[in-house]
């Protein structure tokens, strides 16, 4: 009995130091598994022209809300919303019978004036007519002269003309409705020209000017356009401490329509000093994180978080916090990294 104790105990350290010798084989499979090879690049500074990027949006540089002048029965409507129109295109007008009597009635009026003041005029000048009722009958015709233009300028105005070119954005009429002074019948929105406008930062305002180029990315429509700075508003926005600034665009074909996404980038013209590196080195996680690894003294990877900026035309990255000159960053291989992986160079 104390013979089969003794077996039983040899066998179980004989298995146990197996277990081990397998346990340390794996071990260093595990750790040859983990040194991955990479590729670095010392980070350096690099000379770049100052760029700012901004989200924007296109808007109409001019939009006007067109009525009557005087009151009326809209009698016909010619353009729809959505139709382009041409300055001093006819929009709609009003029954403009009563004006054309009232105008018949003027022009009655002024001839009988006129015919009297001739009459009177001889006997003015013969001595036979008193002064004052020479001055009454020169009134007279005066008022009946402005009788006159008053209803031919209604007669006018029963006609809506439009006062520039553009697009009809808003209708609030229809054949058989009343119009009224004052009230709003279209809306006309200026499309040969829009703006971009964008919110600047305080940090990078100083640096824009009136007259400075910008491109502008219209991504609905897959096209690049240009434009200059006309307006930078002086006054920030009382929340986000942003200021408003409006780039003119060209628009004769008519494809960009306000309220369209405008990616706008400035060159300012100033040289910088940038840290930058390849963007094969960047690693963005699910979070949406933005990270690098740097290889540390230890041969083992270092993640770094870091805040990015444009993307310059060599295919860099510039790097404004995480990194700084000198570090070795992992250009290739980054794929298979995490913090604290061996790596061979």
């Amino acid at each position: 009995m104390k013979n089969m104790k003794m077996i039983y105990f040899a066998s179980l350290v004989m298995i146990s130091n197996l277990i081990v010798s397998c346990s340390d084989d794996g071990s260093k499979q595990s750790k040859d598994q983990l040194i991955v090879k990479v590729n670095t690049q010392e980070v350096g500074l690099t000379e770049n022209e100052e760029q700012f990027t901004y989200s924007g949006s296109l808007e109409a540089t001019n939009v006007v809300q067109v009525g009557f002048a005087v009151p009326g029965v809209v009698n016909q409507v010619k353009v729809q919303e959505g139709q382009s129109v041409q300055e001093g295109q006819l929009l709609a007008s009003i029954d403009a019978t009563e004006f054309s009597n009232a105008l018949l009635i003027a022009d009655a009026g002024l001839d009988q004036a006129e015919d009297m003041l001739k009459r009177m005029e001889e006997l003015y000048k013969k001595g036979s007519l008193p002064e004052k009722d020479y001055i009454d009958i020169k009134s007279k015709v005066a008022q009946a002269k402005a009788n006159k233009n008053i209803n031919a300028k209604r007669i006018s105005n029963s006609k809506l003309l439009a006062p520039m070119s553009g697009i009809v954005s808003s209708r609030q009429v229809e054949i058989g409705s009343t119009a009224a002074p004052g009230i709003p019948a279209f809306v006309i929105v200026k499309t040969d020209e829009l703006y971009a406008k964008i919110a600047v930062p305080e940090s990078e305002i100083g640096a824009l000017k009136n007259g400075m180029s910008a491109t502008i990315s219209i991504p609905t429509l897959n096209e690049i356009v240009t434009g200059k700075i006309t307006i930078i508003n002086p006054q920030a926005d009382n929340v986000s401490k942003s200021y408003s600034v409006k780039i003119v665009v060209k628009n004769l074909d008519g494809k960009l329509l306000p309220g369209m996404i405008a990616n706008v980038s400035i060159n300012t013209g100033k040289k910088i000093v940038l840290t930058a590196i390849p963007t094969s080195a960047i690693i963005k996680d699910a979070d949406g994180l933005t990270y690098v690894f740097l290889a540390g003294e230890n041969q083992k990877a270092i993640r770094k978080r870091v805040k990015l900026g444009n993307v310059t035309g060599s295919n860099n990255v510039v790097v404004l916090e995480g990194i700084a000159k000198g570090d070795q960053v992992i250009i290739a291989g980054v794929t298979n990294l995490k913090d604290g992986t061996l790596i061979s160079l």
